[in-house]
């Protein structure tokens, strides 16, 4: 399905329209308020706030940019080669006083504000719209805002929870204390939970860009998977991301892309796959005309990368994200997915040219988001069409397997669904008779859960999942520093980054610190621990 711009195209207008609430802390709302009370009286209007809303995720302090590779999501399946940034969080020198952590906490709680500010409008009755668009738009609305919460929750621990748009600039909202993680991992099941009721099927919604049933279905998965490890470590909430994991296998409407190259062709080719493709960020455009903020940097700073005056049409590629020798070695060399997410070959003005047998593996690029499939010419140096995935099918059977195998403790109800991962790795039927690629009945917990984990990196590798992944389940510093006794030696800058990459981390990078800049306007506020 070719994709269609639903939402993206008032980008601009929104951003200067909704987005006057500037920071979580240093708003100045009086007139903001006042113009946005009056705003909300039909349809159109409500929409269009609702766009607002989406608009957080391709941001640059988000989806947008830092996210894809100059944040440490990656952790231990590569590092990031950009020595701009040494020194900084993308290196994992953490400090509190890092832009991107500030601009990215203020993002997510602008979109939180707009959130806020479209709930309480919603159920005007003085608003001219039916009751089902109207049911549609809030649970929206509700579920973005506990996707900022959980955002927040997962990367910066207890969060001030702010649930009620500001009335005045002297709203005593902007000195809220920390509420505790678990509080705010509650306050993300209640919006969700009530969302899931709301929101339309998947087989109505026109965009993988809008929620539907499914993505509320599968994030509350993620959510409560989350919250089964650390720190919160609720054990019983296995059980419940089992429940909504099978809730989105059971509709019986998605299903695996039996080319896994094909899912992250369509990202960059503007094509839909809601089958495959849950949920995923809209971006558009090239940086120029109508659709000029409109685009993202998905291939540029993650791609393969090429020069900006390069005489091919590759597309520019800062080519940050190199892998870890590690991830390489993970997949065998009849997994198809290996050269898809880490390149086999780089840009040439000539041509693609291979890498050879005795190249070092952290000589390669992150290989998922590659601009040579883009649709949209002139490839500009500035922005891309990518699309970003923030929730396909293959996670939601892995999250299921991991689900059904700690809440049992036996894995043979999960087999079935880390195998369909499995079997398409291979290029085998994942329905079929073919059980070449299976893990084997009779596995047990152990080396169930070891391989679970092996199976969402060389499945899910570079799409921001994997350092969250590690710190539920208690790996992170321990994987960091074993990936770095097995990094190469060398003393060109891309060794240089690689090991300044994993030498740098410490226990306390499991979160991150409380920006300063926020410590200092709300005196509410307590610290993380070791920061």
């Amino acid at each position: 399905m070719i994709k269609k711009i639903l939402f993206i195209p008032l980008f601009a207008w929104v951003l200067i329209s909704i987005s006057s609430c500037t920071g979580f802390l240093d708003v100045k709302p009086d007139n903001y308020v006042a113009s946005t009370e009056n705003y909300y009286k039909n349809k159109q209007q409500l929409d269009i706030a609702l766009r607002g809303v989406y608009a957080i995720l391709a941001e640059t302090f988000t989806y947008g940019n830092t996210m894809l590779g100059r944040m440490g999501l990656e952790a231990d399946e590569g590092f990031m080669h950009f020595p701009t940034d040494n020194g900084t969080m993308g290196y994992y020198v953490v400090n509190t006083t890092d832009d991107k952590i500030l601009n990215h906490w203020r993002a997510l709680y602008r979109g939180i504000s707009r959130a806020n500010l479209l709930l309480k409008n919603i159920d005007n009755p003085e608003i001219d719209i039916e009751a089902t668009e109207r049911s549609n738009i809030k649970g929206q609305a509700l579920f973005l805002r506990g996707y900022y919460f959980f955002m927040l929750v997962s990367r910066f621990g207890g969060v001030p929870l702010v649930l009620d748009p500001p009335v005045s600039s002297e709203d005593e909202y902007t000195q809220l204390p920390r509420s505790t993680a678990q509080e705010v991992y509650q306050q993300v099941l209640s919006d969700m939970e009530q969302a899931a009721d709301l929101v339309e099927d998947i087989k109505i919604v026109k965009s993988a860009g809008r929620v539907s049933k499914s993505t509320v279905w599968g994030i509350l998965s993620r959510v409560n998977l989350y919250m089964a490890g650390y720190p919160l470590n609720e054990t019983a909430r296995y059980q419940e991301a089992a429940k909504w994991a099978k809730k989105v296998i059971d509709l019986d409407f998605h299903q695996l892309n039996p080319s896994y190259e094909r899912v992250f062709i369509n990202y960059s080719a503007d094509e839909y796959d809601k089958e495959e493709s849950i949920w995923e960020v809209e971006f558009w455009g090239n940086g120029t005309g109508i659709y000029s903020t409109a685009g993202g940097a998905v291939g540029i700073i993650n791609g393969i990368a090429y020069s900006a005056t390069g005489t091919a049409s590759w597309g520019f590629s800062q080519g940050m994200v190199r892998p870890h020798p590690w991830l390489y070695r993970l997949y065998d060399a009849n997994d198809l997915r290996r050269d898809c997410a880490i390149a086999p070959y780089k840009y040439t003005d000539a041509g693609k040219e291979a890498f050879s047998p005795t190249s070092l593996i952290i000589e390669r690029f992150c290989g998922k988001f590659r601009r040579e499939y883009e649709k949209v010419f002139p490839k500009t140096t500035t922005q891309t069409p990518q699309n970003f995935p923030l929730l396909r099918y293959a996670d939601v059977l892995l999250m299921y397997a991991e689900a059904i195998n700690e809440s049992e403790g036996n894995p043979e109800n999960a087999l079935k669904f880390i195998n369909q991962v499995r079997r398409r790795a291979k290029g085998i039927d994942v329905k079929g008779n073919n059980t070449s690629a299976d893990l084997p009945t009779g596995t047990s917990y152990t080396v169930f859960k070891a391989e679970l984990k092996n199976e969402r990196a060389r499945e899910l590798c570079f799409e921001s999942l994997r350092k969250n992944d590690l710190v539920r389940w208690g790996d992170f510093y321990t994987n960091m520093k074993q990936r770095l006794t097995e990094a190469p030696a060398g003393t060109n800058t891309l060794y240089v980054s690689m090991r300044n990459y994993y030498t740098n981390v410490t226990p306390r990078d499991v979160i991150w610190p409380i920006p300063s800049y926020e410590m200092g306007v709300n005196p509410n506020l307590v610290q993380n621990e070791g920061w």
